[in-house]
C-alpha cells in the first residue's frame, strides 16, 4: 500500500513544484489542498504532468474560522504532511497584518495541537522561512533562537514557529522545521524576480527596481530545493529543523546582469528605479552544515544553469499569459 503525502498548498509555486518532482521521483501517494483562484503554478506547468490527475485535491481557505483542515486529516489519513500552505506576499503584509497571521498562525494552533492524534502520520514537515531571523553578518545555526523578523509577514510565520516549538521535542507531534534560501525555477508568479524580468524584456517595458539592487540572496534552483525536502521525507529526523542553502550569495543587481546577459539586453532599456520596500532585509545566510551531513544534501545546480532553465521555460510561455493576471505596477 502507498504511503499518503498530503501537501497543504500545493497550488504554490514551492508546492506545485514539489508535488511534480514527487509525480516523477517517486511512488506516493498525493493528495494536496489548494486555494487558488487564478491560473498560477498550479495550472501552469503541474497539470502538463501527464500523472496529475492521480492527485486528489481538496479546496481550502484558511482564512475562514472553520475546522476544515482538520476534518480534511481526518478524511485522508497522512502518512506524511508537507506545509506550504501561507501567504507569503512581503509587502502587502503591512497592508493587513492581522489577516497574515490569522492565516500563517491562528488557523494552524488547532490543527498542530491535535497532531499526537495522528495515528498513521509519521512526519509533518513545516516549511519556514530565513526571514524570521532578519538580516545578519554570519550563517545563522539550523536550532538558533535569535529571531529579528522585519515585516509583518516574517512576524507571522515566527509565530507559528514558536508555537510549534513548544511541541517539536515531543516525538508524538512528529514536528520537522525546513527553512530554505531564495528558490526559483519554472512556475514561479509572474510577480517574482526572473518571471518579471523576461516579462518585461520579452515586452520591452521597464522593470521597476527597488532601492539599489545591493540586497543579498542565496538562490536555491527547484530540482535541489525539492531534492532536499524528499531527503527530509525519507530520512529526516522527527524533531530537527534543517536549512538548505548554497552558500552562494548574489545581489539583486548580479542576477539582472546575468539574466540580461542571457537575454542579450541592456540595462539602461531595461530598469527603473523605485523606492526601497519596507522591511527588507539587506541579507539572509543559513548555516546548513548540521543539514548536509544528515540528509547527505547539496546544490547541484548553479546559479547560471539555472537561470538558462527558467528563462527558456517562460520565453515558452509568456506570449500565452494573459496580462490581467499580472500582479505587478509598471510605469
Amino acid at each position: 500500500m502507498k504511503n499518503k503525502v498530503l501537501i497543504l498548498g500545493i497550488s504554490s509555486f514551492a508546492g506545485a513544484s514539489f508535488a511534480n518532482y514527487l509525480l516523477n521521483h517517486s511512488n506516493f501517494e498525493i493528495i494536496g489542498t489548494f486555494n487558488k483562484k487564478k491560473k498560477l503554478p498550479f495550472d501552469l506547468f503541474l497539470e502538463k504532468n501527464k500523472n496529475f490527475k492521480k492527485i486528489k485535491l481538496h479546496k481550502l481557505d484558511l482564512s475562514l474560522n472553520k475546522p476544515y483542515l482538520d476534518k480534511i486529516i481526518s478524511k485522508v489519513k497522512p502518512n506524511y504532511i508537507i506545509d506550504f500552505a501561507s501567504i507569503c506576499m512581503v509587502n502587502e503584509s503591512w497592508l493587513d497584518p492581522q489577516y497574515y497571521f490569522k492565516v500563517n498562525f491562528i488557523s494552524k494552533i488547532n490543527f498542530i495541537k491535535n497532531l499526537c492524534n495522528q495515528k498513521k502520520l509519521k512526519k509533518y514537515i513545516y516549511i519556514g522561512t530565513p526571514e524570521i531571523f532578519g538580516s545578519g553578518e554570519k550563517p545563522v545555526l539550523e536550532n538558533s533562537l535569535k529571531f529579528n523578523p522585519s515585516t509583518p509577514y516574517a512576524s507571522s510565520k515566527l509565530a507559528l514557529e514558536i508555537f510549534l516549538n513548544n511541541y517539536i521535542k515531543n516525538p508524538k507531534y512528529k514536528i520537522i522545521i525546513a527553512r530554505f534560501s531564495n528558490f526559483y525555477g519554472c512556475g514561479q508568479p509572474m510577480h517574482r524576480l526572473i518571471p518579471k524580468l523576461v516579462y518585461c524584456i520579452n515586452n520591452q517595458i521597464k522593470f521597476p527596481l527597488q532601492g539599489n539592487g545591493n540586497t543579498k540572496r542565496d538562490f536555491i534552483f527547484e530540482d535541489d530545493f525539492n531534492n532536499g525536502l524528499l531527503k527530509i521525507l525519507k530520512v529526516g529526523k522527527i524533531g530537527e529543523k534543517f536549512h538548505f542553502s548554497g552558500g552562494k550569495y548574489h545581489t539583486i543587481k548580479e542576477v539582472i546582469n546575468k539574466v540580461i546577459k542571457i537575454k542579450k539586453y541592456s540595462w539602461s532599456k531595461l530598469i527603473l528605479k523605485k523606492p526601497e520596500r519596507k522591511g527588507k532585509d539587506k541579507n539572509y545566510y543559513l548555516n546548513c552544515k548540521k543539514t548536509k551531513r544528515q540528509l547527505k544534501w547539496d546544490c547541484n545546480v548553479n546559479l547560471q544553469k539555472g537561470l538558462k532553465k527558467t528563462i527558456d521555460y517562460y520565453d515558452k510561455i509568456i506570449k500565452n499569459i494573459d496580462t490581467k493576471d499580472i500582479t505587478f505596477n509598471i510605469k
